[in-house]
């Protein structure tokens, strides 16, 4: 594919993945970037789940974003996805441009009050979509 810069860029299937375990206060947060300056990615899926049981009453919320790290701390422009979005066994579908110099935050943390029972759990994240590598 050559964009309208004149720059060729290879086009192929983007899937990573990753675990965290929820800290004390039931935060917990995985990043995922592109893996040189040459590339960029357009992420169309996110898919989360626990270890916990699929009718858990207390469940993480799950908040995407790009460059931030901390949900308390992230500006506006930065996130992504909604802030009701259940942690556990859930998926979001869009698209999240991620630059060479950017990366891709999956926020999880507790519903208010609710810190100290999602200590431990296990949450799992599977990002797809596309990679674009430029050529020289």
């Amino acid at each position: 594919m050559t964009t309208p810069g004149g720059i060729v860029e290879v086009q192929t299937l983007l899937k990573k993945s990753g675990q965290v375990k929820l800290d004390s206060s039931g935060n917990g947060v995985l990043t995922f970037d592109t893996d040189s300056a040459r590339t960029r990615w357009e992420v169309t899926g996110v898919v989360t789940t626990t270890n916990q049981a699929s009718t858990a009453s207390v469940v993480p919320i799950v908040t995407l974003a790009i460059n931030s790290t901390a949900y308390g701390t992230m500006s506006p422009g930065n996130q992504r996805g909604g802030d009701t979005w259940s942690g556990n066994q859930d998926s979001w579908s869009g698209q999240i441009d991620i630059g060479p110099c950017d990366f891709l935050s999956v926020i999880f943390r507790p519903p208010t009050g609710q810190g100290a029972s999602l200590s431990g759990v296990i949450a799992s994240v599977v990002v797809t979509g596309r990679r674009f590598t430029r050529r020289a």
